[in-house]
């Protein structure tokens, strides 16, 4: 009989997906227990993502589940998310790095190192392995004198290395569509996520905290939502239409409602988002999507002054990021950008970051070893407490911070980075619209590009893992899909198994 039961159980064939659900399941069983609002939450998500995979009818890689599992909450609960860790005593490790690291392991395992090799020898990728290499050096110094903290604080330069998974994800076409499915239900969450803005106080008071080195409600962060809410605009009016049957007055209406809770999220980057979108479309000619995306502007006015005229009719108040949501603010806000608004807002928005520069500044000149190759990670660079109480140790802009960390010779890397992808994605760009015409998926990723510097800009967004890893695989998609038609990268090197096409 035990015989007969083991044969049996050699001869079938575990479900990997079977695996999947049941270590989903157990997780999810055990949220319940230790904190019933993570549950409670996590059984939507779940289900959202099950339906994912069911709308998608094709079977990933593991590779990719653990990215887009990564990447997920990473885009929607983005703070909150980058302090979900495990580990035991002193040493935690996010969450969302682990996946990505796993994933960089098993495609590592799975096209060999030739794929890998040739990758980082690509000019913009090996700029990032300098910083890279940069930053190791530093830290063979830091981490006997800072700990832990000199690791966090270069985890923007090491986390360059998910640009891998990104061109590695572009080399089949089916992976693609599979991304844009997966794009469109991340925007939908996103969108409903940024209209409980009002509410965000009470939704971190009832959320369990998280952090590798202070406690962070898991629920309850906005940081990204403002820019995911501008990309999903565009991506609903040029892309969605592809992904899905509804009717183009839905996916307008929708993309309007992203619009509206810009209103809300209130971040000036975004109101100068807007504009950089219609001067790129100036640029490429590409008249029928600026008309479409002005429409889409003018009727994202009328749904926020339909908001405005229901919460009002209730006697509801609705409170945004810096200020109350009413047409009058976000004029009066939206001029600060042009310096010819209210001089008070502009006073208390920007002195904050005046004297942050102004502090990064004077310690990069401290030294001539400081100017030239920085004084490395580790150290607070600047004085100043969050609302929270919690140190700010970066200045409010991301290429400062390059210069502060590595010096000139790192921002000269960083700074060189920007140019040769910028420069590939107008050249792309041209070329596809003079011989293919579509040229929405590369048109939206080279805005995801601009809008990600634009904001990082004003924002510390890549010294945080919530904007970091969808950056840096978002240029490597870009770059695996103009690799394709300019290098003309040899199949062997870097196909991708096709999917495998699942009953339904």
């Amino acid at each position: 009989m035990s015989t007969f039961i083991f044969t049996k159980l050699h001869d079938s064939r575990i479900n990997a997906k079977t695996v999947f659900g049941f270590a989903v399941a157990t997780g999810l069983g055990t949220l319940l227990a230790a904190y019933p609002l993570v549950g409670l939450a996590a059984v939507p998500v779940c289900l959202a993502l099950y339906w994912f995979f069911r709308w998608c009818r094709l079977q990933m890689e593991w590779w990719q589940m653990l990215v887009l599992l990564a990447l997920t909450p990473a885009v929607i609960l983005n703070y909150g998310f980058d302090n979900f860790a495990v580990g035991a005593g002193r040493f935690n490790f996010p969450v969302g790095d682990l996946l990505m690291f796993l994933a960089l392991i098993l495609v590592a395992w799975r096209f060999g190192q030739s794929a890998i090799k040739r990758i980082l020898l690509d000019p913009p990728v090996a700029c990032l392995m300098a910083l890279l290499l940069m930053s190791f050096c530093h830290l063979l110094i830091d981490i006997p004198r800072y700990g832990f903290y000199a690791v966090r604080d270069s985890s923007k330069f090491f986390e360059a290395v998910i640009l891998i998974l990104g061109v590695m994800w572009a080399q089949n076409p089916l992976n693609l569509q599979l991304l844009k499915r997966w794009l469109f239900y991340v925007v939908l969450i996103n969108l409903v996520y940024s209209y409980t803005f009002n509410w965000g106080e009470k939704i971190q008071a009832m959320s369990p905290n998280v952090g590798v080195f202070h406690p962070v409600p898991l629920f309850g962060n906005y940081q990204q939502t403002g820019l995911w809410l501008l990309l999903g605009v565009i991506y609903l009016l040029w892309i969605a239409p592809s992904i899905v049957r509804w009717p183009g007055w839905i996916l307008m209406l929708l993309a309007a409602a992203q619009l509206g809770g810009l209103a809300i999220v209130q971040s000036r980057s975004t109101y100068v988002g807007i504009a950089v979108v219609l001067l790129v479309l100036v640029y490429f000619r590409e008249n029928k999507k600026l008309i479409g995306f002005s429409s889409t502007i003018a009727c994202g006015f009328g749904v926020l002054l339909a908001l405005l005229l229901v919460v009002s009719a209730l006697g509801i108040k609705l409170q945004g990021r810096v200020g109350p949501v009413t047409l009058s603010f976000i004029e009066e806000q939206a001029k600060t950008v042009l310096a010819v608004g209210n001089p008070n807002m502009r006073m208390a928005q920007d002195v904050d970051r005046a004297d942050m520069y102004g502090e990064a500044w004077d310690r990069l000149r401290s030294s001539p070893t400081n100017m030239m190759v920085g004084e490395g990670f580790g150290q607070v660079l600047v004085n100043l407490l969050s609302e929270e109480g919690i140190p700010v140790r970066e200045p409010h802009n991301s290429s400062l911070s390059v210069l502060a960390r590595l010096g000139l010779v790192g921002l000269s890397f960083w700074l060189l980075f920007i140019v040769l992808v910028l420069v590939r994605y107008v050249r792309a760009l041209r070329m596809r619209s003079a011989s293919e015409g579509d040229t929405a998926t590369l048109l939206w990723l080279f805005l995801c590009f601009l809008l990600y510097l634009l904001t990082a800009s004003v924002q510390p967004t890549f010294e945080f893992s919530h904007g970091s890893m969808p950056f840096y695989f978002l240029v490597g998609l870009g770059i695996g899909i103009m690799g394709q038609r300019e290098y003309s990268f040899e199949p062997e090197s870097f196909r991708v198994r096709a999917p495998r096409t699942v009953s339904a």
